[in-house]
């Protein structure tokens, strides 16, 4: 049995070093795995602000959706009227039972609020109670009409509210179908989350592993080439002893074992050490990649069942070996034995046939390296056209003809916000502008992009145009690309329902046409902007604007600004009348260079001026000085900085605005006497309801509400004052609450300034209160509870840092909102402008950049993305020079001694490699020809079964020239590398170890 010894071990140099190549292949292939598993739980790292479990599902029949839900969904009616002007609503009936907020999808800047119907008739956007007549699918109603209730729910302001009866009796069309979250309902194909950024991002994320397990998985292929090869040089080593065993009794079933025993440790070997290496390796590109700064929020770790389905691989691949070994050996155990090894007889072919056989054919290899060759070449090129075709769609798509504007220092369109007034300073300059919403939407499992635009702003910087219908013309119509309405299977004239994208809410809009453009143009639903900003970034404001033709306009632009700008205006927030008014402007120049400018203050119908020169980046405060003759507010603007100043006559007598003009019987209330500048007056006599009291040294005194429900009048007097007269009603159930005041100082500034938030709370109650006190402003929330005695007041001021205004925020509107036990008791606006001035500075302050915006959104939010093709391309590149390393080496030992003839006639060692690299580049060409066309057929069926979708997006696979040059170049490089590998060992040897049989 010597020769079963031998045939088990005495493991050459050659075969520990094809081991090496075994533990690098399955190193790449394991940690790849490894980082495709971890990104598929990559929902876990993502933000809780966002998470939200609830959705909602359209239903086409009112009493069906109510026969199927559960005790956790609330199924609310919906049908459609027409009104007497011809226009047609929306109209909502939801149930006594309803739920006041949905829990699962409520945020801490919204709650998701159900409307509550009226008593009486219906709630619509009207300012006045009016009676009109409403026709629907059944039954025309004459009911009455009141303004909504609630200003923030999860519908459209559009949507008219009413009772289940009411909607029955005009005819249902239809039911929306909310699940809390708790249900544990299956979802359906439409389901629709009530929040669905996070949905979009899991469910993209893991369409992207799912796309790219294709190619790693096909990288088991390389290890079949590789034992193949390795098992073949094994066995041509050892054909006198297998053949000298075989003709001593031996059986071939024996053999076969033996070689199949030898081809799994080897296997095993390799894939052992890959295992360790892969997760070694793995970790250390995830720390490499964090260091260097992409965004990757990967963690490794090897938990039970991510180590169970490394193992599964690992056994998966343990089985390619085995099947290689079989391979390679059925040929030496079937048939004769056989003592040694066989060569080719020469074939004759006319002359020019062997003159092209000279040319084409291999010197020192045989053409039986083409097959694994084009195998490992083909699994390379279906890595770089899937991970090609997935950048395509995700990554910036740079043309110079076109960009986008975001704020500046975002990381992504998706974290930016920006006045889409911008678009009508860009378009007064000439240049073609559309302020666009990115708006992240899942419909089932299968997450697409929505793009809040106009259409036609949208289509002049595309190459959108329509195919079929019209452009939407109202807010609840949209238009879809061809390739989305394949991926969803929409029509023209079918209604979709969208969720919200970071904010909850419900829309449905009526697809009226189909629109064809290229890459990703082609994979959105386009709907008006006033549809999409409350629940992506709020009225007025979008994520981008893209425009066209825009680098030289946008320069030009820049270069007609001198670079001096007001930041700020400061000063008193009142003045008596005739007294003089002193304040100042901060100015600032933002320009590389000296400037002089006349800086103009618009006070009332007055312009003051102060001319100033500033060198670059410096900064000065301009003082000013006015007087008002008539009692009033004034506004003080200039550059786009306004600051509100009241005026007020002396002895004037004021209650605070915030005080409370409703109470219960008999409480309490603390009057408090000031004049319109807040100093507090006492002796000031307070009248309510025939009682009298004076106002003490601190200005207040507590007072007795009446018993009886009715409206008072609170007066308060004194001689030499204009007295104040207060309106209070009284009435059973009104809420003992707070006042609050919140403001903002100025209201409204450029991006570079850095205003001032004041909130103060006030007891004006005649008992201790205890209270939680919330500040909602575009920082965040900021909670506390404070205690207030009788008549109390507390005040906070707040930085712009703190409050989420400082740091350059983009123009909008941003809105504060002072909240306590739940309540909303006050409200601000700060207005950041935008200019020309400040668009003037849009390309010198990094806002422009180039190429369209939905790429950089989704790879910048997944930096794990990027980590998974940089893992890939790896992969692909070493693997196959393992496989094509291996297929060589097979090759040139098969021909070792033709090399030891040439090098017994002169031949350098130079001269063989120089010679096997022409041989590599002779196989390689035809090879990668061969291996572009099985990758692409491959995708071409993977495209057709609709695997190739990611966050919505069809992947088109990049057969453009430069795709198809650097594939094939790159291929013949790798095989040329291959080749040089393999044959240096060989080269070394001297003439008589090649000359030996």
């Amino acid at each position: 049995m010597r020769y079963a010894t031998a045939l088990l071990s005495r493991w050459s140099r050659r075969e520990w070093l094809s081991i090496a190549v075994v533990a690098v292949t399955t190193a790449f292939l394991l940690g790849s795995a490894l980082l495709l598993l971890t990104a598929a739980t990559y929902t876990g790292t993502l933000s809780s602000d966002l998470s939200s479990s609830a959705t909602v599902t359209y239903e086409q029949s009112y009493d069906d959706a109510v026969a199927a839900a559960s005790a956790d969904e609330v199924v609310i009616a919906v049908t459609t009227v027409s009104l007497p002007d011809g226009e047609t609503r929306r109209v909502v009936g939801v149930p006594p039972d309803a739920p006041r907020t949905i829990s699962g999808a409520s945020v801490s800047w919204q709650a998701a609020t159900l409307p509550r119907p009226p008593k009486d008739g219906v709630s619509a956007p009207v300012s006045t109670v009016q009676q009109i007549e409403l026709s629907g699918p059944e039954n025309t109603v004459s009911t009455s009409v009141s303004p909504h209730r609630v200003d923030e729910t999860l519908f459209p302001d559009s949507w008219y509210v009413a009772d289940t009866d009411t909607v029955q009796q005009l005819g249902t069309s239809g039911a929306l179908v909310f699940d809390t979250g708790s249900s544990g309902a299956p979802s359906s194909p439409t389901t629709v989350p009530l929040i669905a950024a996070l949905p979009f991002l899991a469910g993209g994320i893991t369409q992207v592993v799912r796309t790219l397990s294709v190619a790693a998985f096909a990288g088991g292929l390389l290890i079949l080439v590789v034992v193949y090869n390795v098992t073949k040089m094994s066995i041509r080593d050892r054909t006198r002893l297998i053949g000298v065993a075989r003709a001593t009794g031996a059986s071939p079933q024996r053999i076969l074992s033996i070689i199949l025993g030898r081809v799994l440790s080897l296997t095993f070997v390799g894939v052992a050490l890959g295992y360790a290496l892969g997760v070694i390796v793995t970790n250390g590109v995830v720390n490499a990649a964090t260091y260097v700064g992409l965004p990757v929020s990967i963690q490794t770790n090897v938990t039970a069942d991510i180590a169970f389905s490394l193992l599964g691989i690992a056994g998966f691949l343990l089985v390619m070996g085995l099947v290689a070994g079989v391979l390679a050996a059925l040929p030496v155990v079937r048939g004769d034995p056989k003592f040694d090894q066989t060569h080719r007889a020469t074939s004759r072919w006319p002359q020019p046939i062997r003159r092209f056989q000279a040319v084409a054919s291999p010197t020192l290899v045989d053409w039986r390296a083409f097959t694994p060759t084009a195998a490992t070449l083909a699994v390379f090129m279906l890595i770089i056209l899937l991970t090609g075709s997935i950048g395509g769609a995700l990554a910036p798509l740079a043309t110079t003809s076109s960009g986008t504007v975001v704020e500046s220092g975002a990381a992504h369109p998706l974290n930016s916000r920006i006045d889409e007034n911008y678009a009508t300073v860009l378009r007064s300059y000439g240049i073609t502008a559309s302020p666009e919403v990115i708006y992240a939407q899942t419909r089932g499992r299968t997450p697409y992009l929505v793009r809040g635009a106009n259409y036609t702003a949208f289509s002049s910087v595309t190459d959108a145009s329509l195919v079929a219908g019209t452009a939407p013309q109202r807010a609840d119509e949209a238009v879809v690309g061809t390739d989305l309405a394949r991926t969803l299977g929409l029509e023209v004239g079918e209604t979709v329902t969208l969720g919200g994208s970071v904010t909850p809410g419900v829309r449905r809009v009526t697809i009226v046409g189909t629109f064809a453009g290229s890459g990703v143009t082609n994979d959105q639903l386009v709907v008006p902007l006033e549809t999409t900003q409350p629940l992506a970034t709020g009225p007025g404001t979008v994520h981008l604007i893209r425009t066209k033709n825009a680098s030289s306009r946008l320069t030009s632009l820049q270069n007609r600004s001198s670079g001096l700008l007001v930041t700020s205006l400061s000063g008193p927030s009142e003045v008596r009348t005739n007294a003089t008014y002193r304040f100042g402007a901060t100015v600032r120049n933002l320009g590389s260079t000296t400037a002089s400018e006349t800086v103009t203050v618009r006070v009332g119908n007055r312009t003051l001026e102060r001319d100033v020169t500033l060198g670059s980046d410096e900064s000065t405060q301009l003082s000013f000085e006015t007087s008002f003759e008539t009692a009033g507010t004034y506004e003080l603007a200039t550059d786009g900085v306004t600051r509100s100043v009241t005026v007020y006559r002396p002895n004037t007598l004021q209650l605070p605005s915030e005080y409370p003009t409703r109470a219960p019987p008999g409480s309490t209330l603390v009057v408090p006497a000031t004049t319109p500048n807040e100093s507090v007056v006492s002796g000031v006599t307070v009248t309510l309801d025939g009682r009298s009291a004076t106002t003490d040294a601190r200005g207040g005194v507590p007072i007795r509400v009446p018993e009886e429900p009715g409206t008072y009048t609170l007066r308060l007097s004194k001689d030499g004052y204009v007295p104040e007269e207060h309106t209070l009603t009284v009435e059973r159930g009104a809420p003992q609450r707070l006042g609050g005041r919140l403001t903002v100082s100025p209201s409204t500034g450029s991006r570079l300034t850095n205003p001032t938030v004041t909130a103060r709370v006030a007891n004006p109650w005649g008992r201790f209160l205890v209270r939680n006190l919330t500040l909602v402003s575009p920082g965040g929330t900021q909670t506390r509870t404070v205690e207030l005695t009788a008549g109390n007041v507390s005040e906070i001021e707040l930085s712009a840092s703190e409050v989420g205004l400082g740091d350059d925020p983009p123009p909008g509107t941003y809105d504060l909102r002072l909240v306590v036990d739940g309540t909303v008791i006050s409200t601000a606006t700060y207005r950041v402008t935008g200019d020309e001035r400040v668009a003037a500075t849009l390309s010198s302050r990094g806002e422009y950049t180039e190429g369209t915006g939905i790429g950089r959104a989704i790879e910048n939010v997944f930096g794990n993305v990027q980590l998974l093709f940089v893992v890939l391309v790896s992969l692909a590149g070493l693997s196959t020079i393992g496989g094509t390393t291996a297929t060589f080496a097979q090759a040139v030992h098969a021909n070792r001694r033709v090399i030891g003839i040439y090098r017994a006639t002169g031949a350098s060692r130079r001269r063989i490699l120089a010679l096997l690299a022409a041989d590599a580049v002779r196989l390689a060409i035809p090879a990668a020809v061969l291996s572009f066309g099985l990758a692409a057929a491959l995708l071409w069926v993977l495209a057709r079964v609709d695997v190739l979708v990611v966050f919505g997006i069809r992947l088109a696979v990049p057969f453009t020239p430069l795709m198809v040059a650097a594939s094939a170049l790159g291929a013949v490089c790798l095989a040329v590398c291959s080749a040089v590998i393999a044959a240096t060992p060989f080269v070394r040897f001297d003439v008589g170890r090649l000359l030996h049989r």
